[in-house]
């Protein structure tokens, strides 16, 4: 699913309790069809609005060409390699991300990849909110 929301951003200092912003926009790049059904609907069920899921770094940079995010999660590993041109990309943008991966952090040789938080496979819905939160009002360490 393609989203072109534009420049919806939300406030990090509106970030109260263990709630997500309201209609926060929420890059998804996850390639296995099961896992991103999952976060979708955990997003949704959260208030945010998904950008994607996308398969690959292709499909998730033609989006991020027209429209910015609030905050990310990525998958490591997906359809076309591994996320480090999606990493890097929101990074220049600015945009706070966590990635989630069966990997070990120690696989990305890539400097963006090896900043963000790292969430583990499987993860909880709990553990997924929270690690978006602290990312965005971290924001991106550049």
């Amino acid at each position: 699913m393609w989203l072109s929301a534009g420049l919806a951003f939300c406030d990090p200092d509106l970030l109260l309790g263990d709630a997500m912003p309201r209609d926060c926009l929420v890059l998804v790049l996850e390639d296995e069809v099961f896992v991103s059904s999952l976060i979708e609907m955990m997003l949704q069920d959260h208030g945010c609005v998904v950008g994607g899921p996308f398969r690959s770094n292709r499909l998730a940079l033609e989006y991020l060409d027209q429209t910015r995010p609030d905050v990310a999660l990525i998958d490591f590993n997906i359809a076309d390699g591994n996320s480090e041109k999606t990493a890097s990309r929101l990074t220049e943008l600015g945009v706070p991300f966590v990635v989630v991966s069966g990997y070990p952090k120690s696989m990305a040789k890539c400097g963006d990849l090896t900043k963000a938080e790292w969430l583990d496979k499987p993860f909880s819905e709990e553990r997924v909110i929270q690690s978006l939160r602290a990312a965005m009002s971290r924001g991106v360490s550049v």
